[in-house]
């Protein structure tokens, strides 16, 4: 006699699907996350790093040595690719000012505690020339002193002839015009001469024509054939 068939479906649970998921959890690797300690310190290496480079690059001590003797040769190799390149890119002015600087003929000089120095410098600056040169000029000429007037008829601070100021577009009796007016008329005169600050200083003091007969009359020994007064006009500007 064959069983009776009831009509109902008997359903077996199944344990094969669990067991693959288990199985792969158990193959693929969890990834680790680095702890914070040790993200910590690669955070404190990472700056550390940068402070020391510079330190090295920008903060050398005076005579170039570096406070620890095992990084000396350190910074000096990292200093010198930049020496290499900054001389090329070097403005006029920037040139001009180390050359003053290495030049120990300059007779002292005591300036006014005025703030005309302050501008006279950054005219000079803005004009391209030297500020110490610049200062150097202007105290020669007339102490910083706005209301200054010489026998031959200069004026102010800068000392101009009012032909002169008038040619310029300036009042010479104004310190601020006057300033700028005489940094741009050096600048231009020190162009006009390949950058030959001396001759620019002769221009100022004699005139043009006192440089070309100076050129003239004894070519490279120019300055022996100036006017006393523009000779020693230079030499107490540039100690040349």
């Amino acid at each position: 006699m064959s069983p009776k068939n009831t009509g109902r479906i008997v359903i077996i649970p199944g344990t094969r699907t669990a067991t693959r998921k288990q199985q792969t959890d158990e193959i693929i690797p969890q990834p680790r996350r680095m702890s914070r300690q040790l993200r910590h310190g690669v955070v404190f290496a990472v700056l550390l790093g940068l402070v020391i480079t510079s330190l090295l690059t920008l903060s050398p001590l005076t005579g170039g040595q570096y406070g620890l003797p095992i990084l000396q040769n350190f910074g000096h190799w990292l200093q010198n690719p930049l020496g290499w390149t900054i001389p090329a890119h070097m403005a006029p002015a920037q040139a001009q000012m180390n050359n003053h600087q290495a030049n120990v003929n300059m007779p002292p000089m005591n300036l006014p505690k005025s703030q005309y120095v302050a501008i006279a410098q950054q005219d000079a600056i803005d004009a391209g020339i030297s500020p110490v040169y610049f200062v150097r000029q202007i105290y020669l000429e007339s102490g910083f002193n706005p209301n200054a007037a010489s026998p031959a008829g200069a004026i102010g601070i800068a000392q101009f002839l009012p032909s002169t100021a008038a040619g310029l577009g300036i009042n010479p009796r104004d310190p601020i015009q006057s300033l700028r007016g005489a940094a741009r008329l050096m600048a231009s005169y020190a162009k006009n001469y390949g950058g030959d600050y001396a001759k620019a200083l002769a221009a100022y003091n004699g005139g043009s024509g006192t440089v070309q007969n100076a050129v003239r009359n004894c070519g490279a020994n120019w300055l022996n054939c100036l006017p006393g007064e523009t000779r020693n006009y230079i030499h107490v500007i540039m100690g040349i």
